[in-house]
């Protein structure tokens, strides 16, 4: 039995990604996401969570895009001069005072607002963008949230890293020996903390020039028998690339594809 998790990245980042997730979850194609609680569409992507507990969420962390959930007073080290986290390579090169334990109480705030509007634990938690995992006194952050919540995470340095440093390179525009090294030594922080994971992280169909039926179909027969595969999808309605993934998603071949025996979609809950 091929085990699949297709999770839906940024639940509640705007109302179009909000209902791509939702036609998604009732058409029974995918049976997880992942939760943006500092953005705009959170209200409503909140809302629907709570009515529907049978679709697995998670949180996903985020530090590099929109606002902060906790005033802006409370995370100087994280936020520009008008209170928006920083971006991605100010981020990377930060080396403010208090800036891990501003980031370990943003996401903790992240979390417990989850928790507050929908009702529920979050199934796990994973971090937005691959700079997230640059550094590791970053990561570690996660990590501690983890085991301190019970959460399952997202592993993108599996039990196929090695296979995967080339596209995890390439598409991540990171050097492959930082992948290797990096990855490794994370995957064992993660096993040795007993923290729940998948066996493997897909996510080269979202990508440029993968969003096609086709590749999605390639990569759904590729899948490896007795493993938990996390494929990752951004659906949303935004006359653009994450329509390409819905489109692909609902393609009748993709349809049949997922309703075959060999194929049960579950969710890190099930990990």
């Amino acid at each position: 039995m091929k085990r699949l998790i297709i999770n839906a990245d940024d639940m509640g980042l705007d109302i179009g990604v909000v209902r791509g997730i939702i036609d998604l979850h009732q058409a029974g194609l995918i049976t997880s996401t992942s939760c943006m609680t500092n953005m705009p569409a959170w209200p409503l992507a909140a809302d629907y969570l709570r009515e529907h507990p049978g679709l697995g969420a998670g949180v996903h962390l985020v530090f590099n895009s929109g606002y902060p959930v906790l005033p802006r007073e409370r995370v100087p080290a994280l936020v520009d001069s008008d209170g928006r986290f920083l971006n991605d390579q100010q981020i990377l090169r930060s080396l403010r005072p208090g800036t891990t334990a501003q980031l370990r109480a943003e996401f903790r705030a992240q979390v417990e607002r989850f928790i507050a509007d929908v009702g529920r634990l979050p199934d796990h938690l994973d971090n937005h963008c691959a700079i997230s995992y640059v550094r590791p006194d970053r990561f570690k952050v996660t990590l501690e949230l983890a085991r301190e919540y019970g959460l399952a995470i997202r592993a993108p340095f599996g039990d196929d890293l090695e296979e995967q440093v080339a596209v995890l390179a390439r598409h991540n525009d990171l050097p492959p020996w930082l992948i290797r090294w990096q990855g490794a030594r994370y995957r064992r922080q993660v096993d040795r903390a007993g923290i729940r994971r998948p066996h493997t992280f897909i996510q080269h169909f979202s990508m440029p020039g993968h969003r096609t039926a086709e590749y999605l179909l390639a990569v759904l027969d590729a899948l490896r028998d007795g493993w938990v595969s996390e494929l990752l999808i951004h659906p949303g309605y935004d006359d653009g690339w994450r329509e390409q993934d819905l489109r692909a998603l609902f393609d009748p071949r993709v349809r049949d594809r997922l309703r075959q025996p060999d194929i049960e979609l579950v969710r890190f809950s099930d990990l």
